[in-house]
């Protein structure tokens, strides 16, 4: 079951994630993205260092002042069960505008930090809502439903099942979709469910951690168009 059609549709916050260099970030920032993901979880192949995680948020940040959007480009810090002395490591060095924890952080671990975060699940069946209601309220902004598998943490284009994310999103509010979205699937999928965000990386790469331009300027109008925004030429 989707969302009610009598429900207006508005436009969804885009992450575009796995960036490694500031040249794709900027040009992600400037066709439309809302949040710009930088990983630090070493197993993943789009991993940064400190160094270019700065040289990448300075550019995004930049970018988001000259689009002069009433949406803010902000800057995601990716992790998947780090200790809590590397997640104050990354607020020290980089200082992010949001965090995100993408493995099995209990909520008071992602609370503890006081700073604005993102709960990524790998959701098995209905019985999750209640567990997803647990991180709610507070510094919590938003959550993520990825289809990646037990031993995988994201980017691996798996897909959510569309009867169990809209039966997720119609309970709980501020939900993403993630996990093998791309240009050409996820305008039906918006239209279809209206989630709070959508998350990408290997829809738009030609390899990990590899944008293309054409990808990302796609995937942006295929979002805006789902939900009837403004269209957009190419780049």
């Amino acid at each position: 079951m989707s969302i009610p059609p009598d429900r207006p549709p508005r436009m969804p916050y885009i992450k575009m994630c796995g960036f490694t260099n500031p040249q794709e970030a900027r040009l992600a920032a400037q066709l439309g993205a809302d949040l710009i993901g930088l990983n630090f979880f070493s197993g993943s192949l789009r991993a940064v260092s400190f160094g270019m995680a700065n040289r990448i948020q300075e550019v995004v940040r930049k970018t988001g002042q000259e689009r002069g959007s009433k949406r803010p480009v902000r800057t995601v810090a990716v992790m998947v069960d780090p200790e809590p002395e590397m997640v104050l490591e990354i607020l020290r060095e980089v200082n992010p505008d949001i965090l995100q924890f993408h493995g099995d952080e209990p909520p008071h671990v992602c609370r503890y930090f006081r700073r604005p975060f993102i709960k990524a699940f790998r959701p098995r069946g209905a019985g999750d809502i209640a567990k997803i209601a647990t991180y709610a309220g507070g510094y919590c902004v938003g959550y993520m439903l990825d289809g990646a598998g037990d031993e995988d943490y994201g980017g691996t284009g798996k897909q959510v099942t569309s009867q169990l994310a809209n039966e997720i999103f119609r309970a709980q509010p501020r939900g993403c979709l993630a996990g093998g979205l791309t240009p050409a699937n996820v305008g039906p999928l918006v239209a279809q469910m209206q989630p709070y965000g959508v998350d990408v990386a290997t829809g738009i790469e030609t390899r990990p951690g590899s944008k293309s331009p054409e990808l990302m300027a796609s995937f942006v109008r295929a979002v805006r168009e789902a939900v009837g925004g403004p269209k957009m030429n190419a780049p």
